[in-house]
């Protein structure tokens, strides 16, 4: 006698639904798997190769061959922290930072306020306009002011001798040197500035400033009072990444000054800022590779302590979140 067919019982709903987990992990892992491996291998490896660089002697192929330098302690270390040199570097660095980051914050404040006014027209044609020189590559940048300042060729030299003003060689004093990176580097960032501070602005109720008004407090009051407590927000974590920015300036000062112009044999340059002194230091002459790798432990940890201080104290990204 013929046995009755049975059928397939089907999978208990917890099966089912380990088996559906299971499959999303494989797919997350297949798709986060490369860009972990590329994160790996682009930063994580070179930073602890770094790191053990730092506690090396190899301080120039001359004296210790590829891979014969060994272990010398923290004797980078206290090398570095002991020359003047990378105080003056350090401190120079700061001020720059500071003046900059200054600058960038006014100029970007006034061309927000600016364009955030109810009677410009063809704002999105003006901003396109603003942001120009924020899209166009630091290198090429660079060397069109490098030929703008230049002593004798420069335009700006030749429109301050028709005028009957003294024209100096930008490039080659200290002081004017370090006025002229400064300027290319507000040409270069005051965009960013402007778009986080007009986002800002458009975010702020008009009715907050009709009351101001009709309370009769002046433009000024009201941009102290209403406009930039509500901007802080947005304005301190821009203030903060345009800082630590400027400790990795590089591109700008290398091609247009070359960290010069030096004022003594022996001494870092006027323009010599971190980046171009520890660059001078690895690789022209000297190539003191692991003093260079313990230079950037050192600044990686001063950023670090700067900016997790500053947002304590601070509280720049509290009203981000609330």
């Amino acid at each position: 006698m013929a046995q009755p067919l049975t059928t397939a019982q089907p999978a208990p709903a917890s099966a089912r639904a380990r088996g559906r987990t299971q499959r999303q992990t494989l797919t997350a892992a297949a798709y986060l798997t490369p860009a972990l491996l590329g994160i790996v291998i682009v930063n994580v490896l070179p930073i602890f190769y770094n790191l053990y660089m730092s506690f090396t002697n190899r301080n120039g192929p001359a004296r210790f061959a590829e891979g014969k330098y060994k272990l010398v302690g923290f004797d980078n270390y206290t090398r570095l922290l002991t020359q003047s040199d990378f105080y003056i570097v350090l401190a120079k660095t700061l001020l720059y930072a500071a003046v900059c980051v200054a600058l960038f914050f006014v100029v970007g404040l006034a061309f927000a306020l600016i364009l955030n006014h109810p009677a410009i027209r063809g704002r999105a044609i003006w901003r396109t306009l603003m942001i120009l020189p924020w899209a166009v590559p630091t290198w090429i940048t660079a060397l069109i002011w490098k030929f703008l300042f230049h002593g004798q060729y420069g335009p700006i030299n030749q429109i301050l001798r028709a005028a009957g003003i003294a024209a100096p060689d930008w490039l080659l004093n200290a002081g004017t040197a370090f006025a002229a990176i400064t300027i290319v580097n507000l040409w270069m960032s005051y965009p960013f500035f402007m778009l986080i501070l007009l986002g800002g602005l458009q975010s702020i109720p008009a009715d907050m400033y009709e009351a101001a008004s009709i309370d009769g407090a002046s433009w000024w009051r009201q941009l102290f009072s209403i406009t930039l407590p509500l901007l802080r927000p947005v304005a301190l974590p821009a203030v903060i990444l345009s800082a630590i920015a400027q400790f990795q300036m590089f591109n700008t000062v290398w091609l247009m000054t070359k960290g010069g112009p030096v004022q003594r044999v022996g001494q870092p340059g006027a323009t010599e800022l971190l980046l171009v002194w520890a660059y001078n230091q690895g690789f022209q002459g000297a190539q003191r590779f692991g003093l260079v790798s313990a230079f950037a432990i050192v600044v990686f940890i001063i950023l670090l302590g700067i900016t997790a201080l500053y947002i304590r104290v601070t509280n720049a990204t509290k009203g981000v979140y609330e």
